[in-house]
């Protein structure tokens, strides 16, 4: 499944945002992480210190690069609604595909973001904390579908505030949802590594669906 060639505006914008990163690691590599400096990777890549602060907040993040979040609006509330086959592992997938979408498929990034990553612990358990809050989001909009789907209101999460405590199936419905985004969880890590090490033409998408196609076709499978 492969996108429309982005436009000019589009393009541009890309290679800003990978020339940052770009720059950002280099320097990480070269000279440790104290000698990265917005002034720095700015000059590296040829951009003001104002244009840095328009695609990263900081220069963790830029090392770090694009965190995956959820889709918002139609695509969130067709899956919530049980779109769009029916099957949650299927519709799962395919929200995880728009997710995708807004990743940078630079693959020249990996080796290097890996290099710093493994000499900074600190930005490695920052990638950690925002992976756990991907999986959190995730486990949120399956819990809602699941939740839809066997007729329980909106949320049974105590807020401390009088609300009822979780019943038995609240408690089954929390379950269900955190197993169904850590296999997604797995799915999309799969999908990376083998786009990682795939030819160049790959695109991270279509990893993303054949994970998920192999993922439904195991499930399939062992129900036989």
């Amino acid at each position: 499944m492969t996108d429309a060639a982005p436009g000019l505006r589009e393009r541009k914008r890309r290679a800003t945002r990978l020339a940052i990163q770009q720059a950002a690691l280099r320097i990480a590599i070269e000279h440790g992480l104290s000698a990265v400096t917005v002034d720095e990777v700015s000059r590296r890549a040829d951009v003001s210190p104002r244009t840095f602060f328009n695609y990263f907040p900081s220069k963790e993040q830029a090392i770090l690069g694009d965190d995956p979040t959820l889709p918002q609006g139609e695509d969130v509330e067709t899956f919530v609604a049980g779109g769009p086959t029916g099957e949650l592992l299927a519709d799962l997938g395919t929200l995880l595909v728009h997710s995708a979408h807004e990743l940078v498929d630079e693959r020249g990034l990996i080796g290097e973001r890996q290099q710093v990553l493994r000499a900074n612990p600190e930005l490695f358990s920052q990638r950690m904390a925002s992976m756990k809050e991907f999986q959190a989001g995730i486990q949120t909009v399956v819990e809602q579908r699941l939740r839809l789907e066997d007729g329980l209101p909106e949320t049974g999460d105590p807020t401390g505030d009088g609300s009822p405590p979780r019943s038995d199936e609240d408690d089954a419905v929390r379950r269900r949802a955190r197993l169904a985004s850590l296999v997604g969880m797995a799915a999309l890590r799969h999908a990376w590594w083998e786009w990682s090490e795939s030819d160049a033409d790959a695109h991270l998408v279509d990893e993303l669906e054949r994970s998920f196609a192999d993922l439904g076709a195991l499930v399939s499978r062992s129900l036989v």
